[in-house]
């Protein structure tokens, strides 16, 4: 019996009339998005041309892109997989997609029929009118019974549609669509920082441990001058007043050391932070290279046009979708002040048995209802008027986005330009001093010359090999920089014969 009842339900004209029904065209009440008009510069101010006629394109990051790698660093590699595996900004952010995708999915179920089952079942004794003449009233008696057992039950679909006349559902799946975008280019945002900052942070924890190891140089020189020193007054050799001074020199860069010691640990800190490693296992990684005065040779590139750069970076993507969200939002506000239209429909097949018979049938109805607002204070109006302005809004942070990309690609060009020069300079003074500090060596073991000359060239010599693994770190880490805001490397690992500098 069921059977035959769910083929006479599929066989009702009625719900063949309601597939008709979803081919009503949506009216609009909101013009079509355009992508707000940005002005941006037709060449980067920074870039140096003449050097990077021959440097490869960089194309956008993708998800999948290790650009890191193509510094050659082992810790940088080893402390990004481990960072890009498990760190909570990244867990975030695929939350986030998580959710806008949720979100996504109830708008477009939003925009088709509801179809749910009812069903109901009930048992009831009432009085049998046929026995109301002068019989007692009693249960369960046969043949003139007072009265009548009834069982009934009935169960069927039924369905609810909202005709989407004013694009209000198509307009939320839309905002809702844009979001999800955003979501994801959030995400390859948080990769790309978390990528740059652990490669930041080991440039400038090599850097300060190479740092540590010249000024210990420079303390044993300053030592062996202070034991000299007292060597001499004990002689009257010089004033007291010339060992004071010797003394507050090494007590000076003693205290500089002690900083220099914080601020590597600090460094080492906030690596083992983004990477979720122990410090003293980032330290070892760090200097694993056998020499703490390594430095990667970043590879050369070139940057697009400022346009392509700037439409295609995550951060602009990210704010030019909210814009376009909250311009569908527009239309949603613009929509729920006009009419709303529901479809509805019950089918249901019913059975009811009483005094030893029973009886089936079926049931349905379908109709129309409309709702709109007649009076709400305008409340309506003013939603109209806040969603504009969410979206006046949403440009302008669009716009401020804009320029401040703009403005981290001129920084980082014009940081690695200073960096490349500063290589070449302070290379050339690390030559001159090493030249000068083996002539000085030759001239003090000849007698030509004292042990305080001696030691003041090997004192200018450290310094320069410190300014030299400086402006190392710098190109390396403008290289990074460079990356980040621009959102783009170079397309092939680019291989290179210099492997340290300083």
């Amino acid at each position: 019996m069921a059977t035959d009842w769910l083929e006479r339900i599929a066989s009702r004209p009625f719900l063949i009339a309601l597939g008709g029904a979803f081919t009503l065209a949506a009216c609009s009440t909101q013009p079509a998005y355009q992508h707000p008009l940005i002005a941006t510069a037709s060449a980067w101010s920074n870039a140096t041309p003449t050097a990077n006629a021959t440097a490869p394109l960089a194309v956008p990051v993708t998800a999948g892109d290790r650009w890191w790698t193509q510094l050659h660093d082992p810790a940088i590699n080893d402390l990004t997989a481990v960072a890009l595996a498990d760190n909570p900004t990244l867990a975030e952010a695929a939350a986030n997609i998580d959710e806008a995708r949720a979100t996504l999915a109830e708008a477009g179920a939003q925009r088709l029929p509801s179809i749910s089952a009812t069903g109901s079942a009930s048992r009831s004794l009432t009085a049998n009118p046929l026995a109301l003449g002068g019989a007692s009233f009693g249960a369960g008696s046969s043949g003139g019974s007072s009265s009548l057992m009834e069982n009934s039950a009935s169960i069927g679909p039924s369905l609810s549609w909202e005709i989407d006349l004013w694009g209000r559902l198509r307009e939320t799946a839309q905002a809702a669509r844009d979001r999800l975008d955003a979501s994801n280019a959030e995400a390859r945002e948080a990769r790309l920082s978390l990528a740059a900052q652990i490669a930041d942070g080991v440039l400038s924890l090599r850097a300060c441990n190479y740092s540590e190891s010249v000024r210990d140089q420079d303390l044993a020189s300053r030592q062996t001058e202070l034991d000299l020193m007292r060597k001499r007054l004990a002689y009257g050799n010089v004033a007291p007043v010339d060992m004071a001074d010797a003394e507050t020199n090494l007590a000076s860069a003693q205290t500089d050391r002690i900083s220099q010691e914080e601020t590597c640990a600090r460094r080492a800190d906030a690596l083992a932070t983004l990477s979720g490693r122990d410090p003293n296992e980032v330290l070892q990684l760090v200097s694993r290279n056998g020499t703490d005065n390594f430095m990667p040779v970043p590879p050369r590139m070139q940057p697009q046009l400022p346009a392509s750069v700037l439409l295609e970076h995550p951060s602009v993507v990210s704010a030019e979708r909210e814009a376009a969200a909250r311009w569908s939002e527009i239309g949603v506000a613009r929509a729920e002040r006009l009419p709303q239209i529901d479809l509805s429909a019950l089918l249901s097949g019913n059975w009811l048995s009483a005094a030893g018979s029973t009886l089936t049938y079926e049931a349905w109805s379908a109709g129309l209802s409309l709702s709109a607002p007649l009076f709400d204070g305008g409340a309506g109006a003013a939603k109209v008027r806040g969603a504009q302005a969410s979206y006046r809004a949403a440009v302008a942070n669009l716009r401020l986005t804009v320029r401040t990309a703009s403005q981290n690609v001129e920084d980082a060009l014009a940081a690695q330009q200073s960096a490349e020069q500063r290589v070449v300079t302070s290379q050339q003074a690390v030559n001159s001093g090493l030249f000068t500090l083996r002539a000085n060596e030759a001239r003090w073991r000849a007698g030509s010359i004292t042990l305080f000359d001696l030691e003041d060239a090997r004192r200018q010599f450290n310094s320069a090999q410190e300014s030299a693994i400086a402006a190392a770190r710098d190109r390396a880490q403008a290289w990074v920089g460079l990356v980040q805001a621009t959102g783009s490397a170079p397309s092939t690992p680019t291989d290179t014969s210099e492997n340290n500098a300083g």
